[in-house]
């Protein structure tokens, strides 16, 4: 596939060290073929480790999970067999983690990358399934520093009620939560995750998304609830935050909750000031602890949302073409987002001022990398991170994974496979000076 690029240097290799290869082979308890054993372990004395992409196959069940190993430029031996196919890959705020929630077998299973810093080195282990999180139908997940908020929505049909836990890798460690709240209603909605504080969505219909947002804070191992957002929130989806502020997306437009200590404050930009109209409205976000703005979708319009002073600016992403969004991501330290449209380019934006950095031309082909949908999603599947950051895309139809270097805007060799890719998640070592990228918002048809 010919690669067309524009105001771009010229394509560079990943900067990966080859190492000797691990000698992987081994079966866990079910006899199924594992990723090795922990006798596997590796010291290094140097400062990084690219990382591993925790990649899930759309073959047979779309239950099997493969590693690719980012220093050695190779599959790691072996498989990871999941109970059910994930609905989604999560990465830990710490980075060490993968999250494979399944969400109609009402579970969360554990994968530990197998890479973390030990003193002034780094420990190197065969990736392995670390155990299981349950709870009712768990769905949206987001990540705020150090913290993550796993939503559970629960079953109104069978009177079980929606449920939230706190992460964070020291705790996914154990298998375990940090603190665990069951809420008061079933229903489709979010959590966000401010140290003690934690912000989740309530519904007070019978039916239909949550209206408002409940303040808890945290006691021990569980929470209390100490008030709720003075302004509702009709049709809620979608959330994201940054250090002073929570953003929420609404039916007739954005909620934003500002933090002052113990203190919140609301404001509500309706549509019209948002300059959508119609059916048009904000239903996830994008947003990075650091960052001051928040990006909001609504469809395959992009609105640059600065909670401040409520004002809202459009990105023109388009550049006049007639494509739409199919993924988006911000990078690692929130420096650049990246766009991929439904023609198979790749956009990456300057956050500082929001110009665009780069435009890759033809990073996948739609036509091969995205096939029919077999039960385990259509999308291309990408996940932006790495240092320097990398753009990692999911090539069904050539079964690899392209590969985009952030700030040289460069297609890179690509990652070459022996199955199909699906979702796929990036674990490896949260650097020292590295601030965590948050996980945007997802969409779910549910």
């Amino acid at each position: 596939m010919q690669r067309m690029m524009k105001n771009l240097k010229q394509n560079a290799a990943l900067p990966l060290s080859l190492l000797a290869a691990f000698t992987m082979a081994g079966c866990n308890e079910t006899g199924t073929s594992s990723l090795g054993s922990a006798e596997d372990e590796h010291d290094h004395a140097h400062e990084a480790h690219p990382g591993r992409l925790v990649i899930a196959s759309r073959d047979g069940a779309g239950d099997q999970l493969y590693v690719y190993d980012l220093e050695e430029s190779a599959l790691l031996p072996g498989n990871l067999a999941l109970d059910n196919a994930p609905s989604a890959l999560y990465t830990s705020p710490g980075k060490r983690f993968v999250l494979a929630p399944q969400r109609d077998a009402n579970q969360v299973q554990i994968i530990d990358g197998g890479l973390y810093q030990h003193d002034d080195h780094v420990d190197e282990v065969s990736p392995s399934l670390t155990g299981t999180l349950t709870g009712p139908a768990p769905t949206h997940y987001r990540v705020h520093g150090e913290q993550a908020a796993l939503f559970y929505d629960g079953d109104a049909g069978n009177a079980i009620m929606a449920e939230v836990e706190l992460l964070t890798d020291d705790s996914l460690e154990t298998a375990s939560s940090v603190a665990s709240q069951t809420l008061a209603s079933a229903h489709h909605g979010v959590a966000e995750p401010r140290g003690d504080v934690l912000l989740a969505t309530f519904r007070t219909a019978a039916s239909g998304l949550p209206e408002k947002v409940d303040i808890y804070h945290q006691h021990n191992d569980h929470y209390h609830q100490e008030g709720t957002v003075s302004l509702d929130c009709p049709g809620l989806h979608g959330a994201g935050s940054n250090e002073d502020y929570s953003v929420f997306g609404c039916s007739d437009g954005v909620l934003i909750v500002h933090q002052d200590g113990e203190n919140f404050t609301a404001q509500h930009v309706n549509n019209a000031a948002l300059g959508l109209a119609g059916s048009e409205r904000v239903g996830s976000f994008d947003s990075h602890h650091e960052m001051p703005h928040f990006v909001g979708y609504a469809g395959d319009r992009i609105l640059i949302i600065h909670p401040d002073d409520g004002d809202v600016q459009e990105l023109d992403w388009k550049e006049g073409a007639a494509v739409s969004l199919d993924s988006h991501s911000l990078d690692p330290h929130g420096e650049h987002l990246v766009l991929l449209d439904d023609a198979g380019d790749l956009r990456i934006f300057d956050t500082a001022d929001w110009s665009e950095h780069a435009h890759v031309e033809n990073a996948v082909d739609p036509a091969t990398a995205a096939p029919p949908a077999s039960g385990h999603g259509s999308r291309v599947a990408m996940t932006v991170a790495g240092e320097p950051a990398h753009a990692f895309l999911s090539d069904a139809g050539s079964q690899s994974i392209v590969v985009v270097h952030l700030e040289e805007g460069s297609i890179e060799t690509p990652l070459s496979l022996n199955f199909t890719p699906g979702a796929l998640a990036w674990a490896g070592l949260a650097g020292a000076h590295e601030e965590h990228a948050e996980d945007g918002d997802h969409d779910h048809d549910h």
